[in-house]
């Protein structure tokens, strides 16, 4: 059993995420900005923004699962979103340093590879990923907030090779639940879509990877890019590629690798359908 504090916690993903490390015989302590209600856990209402409160929370902590940041642009203006992304990821990780934290697991996003493009002033687009997207696919974000994530990946970086933690980016896709309408058809495919593999994975999914990553025994700095291409709601895979991946071998398994996570953690999405 280890301590093991969640950001992030009255969220769709930190709920679900506190709730399965807990049920896997934790000890969780949660924590958000606003109030969660019907944790089986206990809760602190911390703003993560407060260096001096988030040090705090970390005291006697094993890992820290950092879920707890603003989840795109949105209504804000993104310079609020940036600044806030920012401030909370350095001192949850300046934090957990201080408290002598051993693990770091950090919820970053697939965006950074350049997807969902700022129109309001991004006048250049970003490349094109090369396919099979993993964790060593190179960043290339079109909007604040995935710049945020992106610096915050590269901070991270610092704290696992100069602070002696283990940490962890986990570059999550779009995540739904089970019954969400997250599949896209024909003719309504989107650039976002086809950046990003047609990826996604449920919160389910996601929660366990978060649980098998805090529970593994890894070293150093580490990026997952987990996901499964299961969006396109009218072509299977080989169909996918060909129509949209000109070149890419159709016998691959997926357009996502999620064979270095597998093999550190365990970890797998369930089967593509």
């Amino acid at each position: 059993m280890a301590k093991i504090l969640v950001t992030g916690a009255a969220g769709r993903l930190g709920s679900i995420v506190a709730r399965t490390v807990h049920n896997n015989g934790h000890d969780v302590l949660a924590t958000d900005v606003v109030k969660a209600e019907g944790l089986p856990c206990a809760f602190q209402q911390v703003d993560l923004v407060d260096h001096e409160a988030t040090r705090e929370l970390l005291t006697s902590t094993d890992v820290v699962i950092h879920i707890g940041n603003l989840a795109g642009i949105g209504r804000m203006p993104p310079q609020v979103v940036f600044s806030r992304n920012v401030t909370m990821n350095i001192n949850v990780f300046q934090g957990a340093a201080e408290q002598s934290v051993g693990r770091i697991v950090f919820a970053s996003t697939l965006q950074l590879i350049g997807s969902w493009p700022d129109e309001r002033t991004v006048v250049k687009p970003a490349r094109p990923p090369i396919f099979p997207l993993s964790g060593s696919t190179e960043p290339d974000p079109s909007n604040l907030y995935a710049l945020s994530k992106t610096i915050s990946e590269r901070t991270l970086q610092y704290f696992a090779d100069r602070c002696g933690l283990t940490a962890v980016a986990l570059r999550f896709p779009l995540l739904h639940h089970d019954d969400d309408p997250h599949l896209v058809g024909s003719g309504t495919e989107d650039a976002t879509a086809k950046f990003e593999g047609f990826t996604s994975l449920t919160y389910r999914e996601a929660a366990d990877l978060c649980l098998a990553t805090a529970e593994r025994q890894l070293d150093g700095y580490h990026v997952f890019m987990p996901g499964s291409s299961r969006r396109h709601a009218d072509l299977k895979l080989p169909e996918l590629i060909a129509a949209y991946y000109p070149g890419l071998d159709p016998s691959i398994p997926d357009l996502i690798d999620n064979a270095p996570i597998a093999d550190a953690t365990g970890w797998q999405p369930d089967a593509f359908h």
